[in-house]
């Protein structure tokens, strides 16, 4: 099959910090892309220091193994099938949920741990999303100027706010604000919502952990989104925006920018990851394949903790 013509062209960065109060960051982060495809995870661990760094690891590794196995960043005639792309996103989420409940009972110290996930593939302009939590996914429309919060957050005060018990306004210091119904852990059924939309030149989307938007309103950040071509700096002004107003939590953002491709594109390649760990750092390389990675290669069996 030939290679379709995209109007666009992805340029993408990652960023993480532990924050200013934690001791260690349970956030793990993916980012694989190229010129016309991207991979985006953004899992946010639940359960404690070493569960919760453990939950986040298993979802990003296991969702990263499964695309590889699908020809990432190939275009085969599966990645061109919407309807393949959205079944392999709530299979693969679906998998890295029933691997998390079998290491949690395989494992005392980590009984009860669990972990948001926000997913992201991107083919030029078309964007398949999976999520289950509170991290969140916004598109942001450089033609109308719109904001749009793609995801909706699977917590009990969102959905208070939904049924009218309360306002956003008194959401914001209510005290089961960052309690969630729906996570990563909590059963061997998940249901996992999945969303599609389109990109055009100019437009941004981005992927964040709720220590992002604890801090930063999402007008605020569209400013920095827009008011900064590069997805580099601006990744990196909303970790220090957030890290600035306190970074109660750990800090993940991912921003995505569709760009017009010139007539002669250089070839890119951008691999970024932070699989557990403790550390804020991201790696330039792959951390799955590494030997000194607490993950198992991605050529082992895609579900080790069968």
């Amino acid at each position: 099959m030939s290679n379709p013509r995209w109007n666009v062209i992805l340029n993408c960065d990652a960023q993480s910090s532990t924050g200013q109060i934690r001791e260690v960051n349970e956030d793990s982060v993916l980012l694989w892309a190229r010129e016309h495809v991207a991979l985006a995870v953004v899992a946010d661990g639940m359960g404690g220091h070493i569960a919760g760094e453990e939950a986040s690891r298993i979802a990003v590794q296991m969702i990263y193994q499964a695309m590889q196995g699908s020809e990432l960043g190939q275009h085969s005639e599966k990645l061109q099938a919407p309807e393949w792309v959205t079944g392999q996103m709530r299979a693969m989420i679906g998998d890295a949920n029933r691997a998390i409940v079998r290491r949690s009972e395989a494992d005392p110290r980590l009984r009860g741990m669990g972990t948001t996930v926000t997913s992201a593939f991107v083919q030029g302009e078309r964007v398949v999303i999976g999520h289950v939590g509170d991290s969140r996914a916004y598109h942001f429309h450089a033609a109308s100027g719109e904001m749009e919060q793609i995801t909706v957050d699977h917590s009990f005060v969102e959905a208070m706010i939904a049924a009218g018990h309360i306002t956003r306004a008194e959401a914001d210091d209510h005290p089961m604000k960052h309690v969630l119904y729906r996570a990563l852990g909590q059963g061997n059924e998940l249901d996992v919502d999945v969303y599609e939309t389109r990109l055009e030149v100019g437009d941004r989307l981005v992927l964040c952990s709720d220590g992002l938007t604890l801090h930063v309103q999402p007008h605020e950040i569209a400013r920095v989104v827009y008011g900064e071509p590069s997805p580099e700096v601006a990744a990196r002004q909303l970790v220090d925006l957030a890290n600035g107003r306190g970074g109660r939590d750990n800090i993940t953002v991912i921003v995505i920018v569709a760009e017009a491709p010139s007539p002669a594109p250089e070839p890119r390649m951008v691999m970024r990851a932070r699989a557990g760990r403790g550390t804020g750092m991201l790696s330039d390389y792959d951390p799955f394949a590494s030997a000194d990675s607490q993950a198992p290669n991605p050529t082992d069996d895609p579900d080790p903790y069968r």
